[in-house]
């Protein structure tokens, strides 16, 4: 690793991953889809996103996890944002299956069935999206991206967003959850307006 001697960036070695060398905020949110025996199958995922402006949403994973197949087998998933209060629950459902194949760790995770697709939602989470899978998008080294349309949204009312409220009303009411990869996680009840351009438009 060198530091280049005009700049004050540090240069990483090609074998580097840059995303253990720095932290990076992500929305932290957990995707159930169901195992072939009938279970909830619960995973926390941070490489989570909205695929345009569409009802398209996607997430990272790789083909050896019950996640990516389930989602592969049944065409569904549920994409649920947990409360920074109840961040327990991804831990919970990021826990290690036993000599079985089961996690346990499940049971401590209070879940509810999505009304569209069947697959379990984590309750009291403040957004919830129920998906029909679309694709998934393979051979990206060890990874692959399950991509999903949305049939049906839900938002608890204390984080739901209308013309007649303040931004930071919200964010008092209902703070966010934001991940650090590795290890690290934050609360979020505090923003400031964005110094968008005049003229702006996405």
């Amino acid at each position: 690793m060198t530091v280049s001697d005009d700049t004050e960036l540090v240069t990483l070695q090609p074998d580097q991953a840059l995303f253990e060398t720095v932290y990076t905020p992500a929305p932290l949110v957990i995707v159930g889809t169901r195992e072939p025996d009938g279970s909830d199958d619960l995973a926390p995922k941070h490489m989570a996103f909205p695929i345009g402006w569409s009802d398209r949403f996607g997430f990272v994973c790789t083909p050896e996890h019950s996640t990516y197949r389930n989602a592969r087998r049944t065409g569904v998933f549920t994409v649920s944002y947990p409360r920074p209060q109840n961040v327990l629950e991804a831990t919970l459902s990021a826990a290690p299956r036993d000599d079985e194949g089961d996690k346990p760790s499940l049971s401590e995770v209070e879940t509810e069935v999505g009304d569209e697709v069947d697959a379990p939602v984590v309750s009291d989470a403040y957004a919830v999206l129920e998906c029909e899978l679309e694709r998934t998008v393979d051979d990206l080294g060890e990874a692959g991206i399950v991509a999903g349309e949305a049939v049906a949204k839900h938002v608890h009312t204390d984080a739901y967003r209308s013309d007649d409220d303040e931004s930071e009303e919200v964010f008092q009411r209902a703070p966010s959850l934001v991940y650090f990869y590795p290890d690290r996680f934050a609360e979020v009840d505090e923003t400031q307006a964005f110094p968008f351009p005049e003229g702006f438009s996405r």
